[in-house]
């Protein structure tokens, strides 16, 4: 019989994520999950699509803040400044901002004078 609640360590090894990132998701609202007394439980089903949807971000290809700040003279503050703004669009990944490559170009090419 498959098992159709899965615990945060089970979840953490099929995501292959840190423990603290499965909860973390959870207190945030990024997985539903069941508390009983002080145990967490993650249906099979979203656990499963968790796990996808956490593949999918890892494998967007672009850079973090701190690349950003190696290849133009910004500072961490004015990014996230400019993400929080909207004019620089980001992915969050996991406590990560990650800049698509084509992101990083078309805002580069709006500042153009």
């Amino acid at each position: 019989m498959e098992k159709k609640y899965l615990t945060l360590k089970e979840t953490a090894m099929l995501t292959e994520t840190a423990y603290a990132t499965i909860k973390r998701d959870i207190e945030n609202g990024n997985l539903t999950a069941y508390k009983v007394g002080r145990k967490y439980f993650i249906a099979a089903q979203d656990a499963e699509n968790y796990a996808i949807a956490r593949r999918k971000l890892a494998s967007i290809k672009g850079h973090t803040i701190k690349e950003i700040m190696e290849i133009l003279p910004l500072s961490y503050a004015f990014i996230i400044d400019e993400i929080k703004q909207g004019r620089l669009k980001a992915v969050k990944c996991g406590r990560r901002f990650i800049i698509p490559d084509a992101e990083l170009e078309r805002y580069l090419e709006a500042a153009r004078i």
